[in-house]
């Protein structure tokens, strides 16, 4: 998406330099040494443009590997610390799904007296 939208002003920069040209040249009444000129300054412009977008692209590019780098760390700690706490929590439930299992076979026992008590 990023890439996409680095491409889309690109063409548009070439485009617009593309246009911008063809307007200078058609609606100037300059003489062609003048013309010329112009043309050269507008050229340098347009290269430095077009520099300046490669430069930040590749900037970007080197910025998403490092946050893609940085963020494997990240999801691989938290990953850990989930393990962690999942494990934690399994041990300190233990001891109570022993007493709920206890509790649970009391109340069906008395659930079967009770209904041998009311035939």
């Amino acid at each position: 998406m990023i890439v996409s939208k680095n491409n889309a002003l690109l063409c548009g920069l070439l485009v617009g330099g593309i246009i911008g040209g063809i307007t200078t040249l058609l609606a100037t009444p300059s003489s062609g040494k003048e013309l010329r000129g112009q043309l050269q300054i507008n050229r340098k412009k347009l290269e430095e443009t077009l520099q300046q977008i490669k430069d930040e692209s590749i900037a970007l590019k080197d910025q998403i590997v490092i946050t893609a780098k940085e963020s494997t760390g990240v999801l691989q700690d938290v990953s850990a610390d989930l393990k962690k706490t999942i494990n934690q929590f399994q041990q300190e439930i233990e001891p109570h799904k022993k007493d709920l299992q206890k509790e649970f076979e009391e109340v069906e026992l008395k659930l079967k007296q009770l209904e041998k008590a009311l035939q």
